[in-house]
């Protein structure tokens, strides 16, 4: 029967997954941003997510983690220690601490992957979104992954060292604010938007209106946005239209699947990338 094991596994998490997106769904229905989504948009999202999931499960039956835990290992031990929370304060200013700086180095790579061209090949699927709600959430291509283990896993595994309770209820609360704030939920935080990020604040990020452009790249505080000049604060009721400028949506799993790999190697490519990188 241990054939079975990593089949049911694999069902037990998207079954939670799923689980997940219709507690939010429920909370959509409050008070949606966009009350009549087309339904064939969120069930493209549910299918991708169900591909994406089971690239990813491939690329760690090629030893993608151990490869990363031992350079995590070569290269020293990590600065702080996570402990198992038995001081709740303690933990808490810990885990803040933790978002914080995972927030850093989230905020210049999502930032790269606006500014340069061959990440943007790879990152536009996931803007590409113009039903922007729960489901968008991993809309995203799966080499996304590689690229977050080089950016977010390895520095962070070099600054933190975790026991399996903490970085288990990180990773619950780390999931459950990115959904969160892709929520289709008309919800103004007004003076807390420079303060933590929302679904309006995320929204903005989505927009291809020109004010918005290139804005709150942050996941969970905006105090990278203001210190580094890419904040905008949500105005009452700015809730703008998300999507593409060329209003793309590649809403076919092969039309997304082949994405990156269609845009570098088109004839056109390397003109596109150095005159944007000229013009930035």
């Amino acid at each position: 029967m241990e054939w079975l094991a990593a089949p049911l596994g694999f069902a037990r998490y998207l079954l939670t997954a799923f689980v997940m997106y219709g507690c939010f769904m429920v909370a959509e229905r409050i008070r949606p941003v966009e009350p009549r989504q087309p339904l064939t948009h969120i069930w493209f999202n549910l299918r991708w997510y169900v591909v994406y999931s089971i690239v990813i499960v491939l690329m760690q039956a090629l030893g993608i983690g151990l490869i990363v835990s031992a350079l995590q290992k070569s290269l020293g031990a990590p600065f702080i220690s996570l402990p198992i929370p038995q001081n709740i304060w303690t933990y808490g200013l810990l885990a803040l601490s933790y978002f914080l700086i995972t927030d850093f180095f989230y905020y210049w790579f999502h930032r790269w992957q606006h500014k340069v061209p061959f990440l943007w090949e790879q990152h536009k699927f996931h803007h590409s979104e113009v039903s922007l709600n729960v489901t968008s959430t991993r809309r995203v291509h799966w080499l996304e992954d590689p690229l977050i283990i080089i950016f977010l896993a390895i520095p962070m595994g070099l600054l933190f060292e975790f026991n399996g309770l903490a970085l288990g209820i990180l990773a619950f609360v780390e999931v459950l604010w990115l959904q969160f704030i892709h929520l289709n939920l008309r919800l103004n935080l007004r003076s807390l938007s420079s303060v933590v990020t929302g679904p309006q604040y995320h929204r903005i990020h989505h927009s291809f209106q020109p004010e918005h452009l290139d804005k709150n790249f942050s996941a969970f505080f905006p105090i990278w946005d203001i210190v580094f000049g890419t904040y905008h604060h949500p105005q009452k009721n700015e809730f703008p239209p998300t999507g593409l400028t060329t209003g793309e949506n590649y809403n076919t799993i092969l039309e997304a699947s082949n994405l990156p790999f269609k845009e570098w190697i088109g004839p056109h490519y390397l003109g596109r990338y150095f005159r944007k990188s000229l013009k930035h």
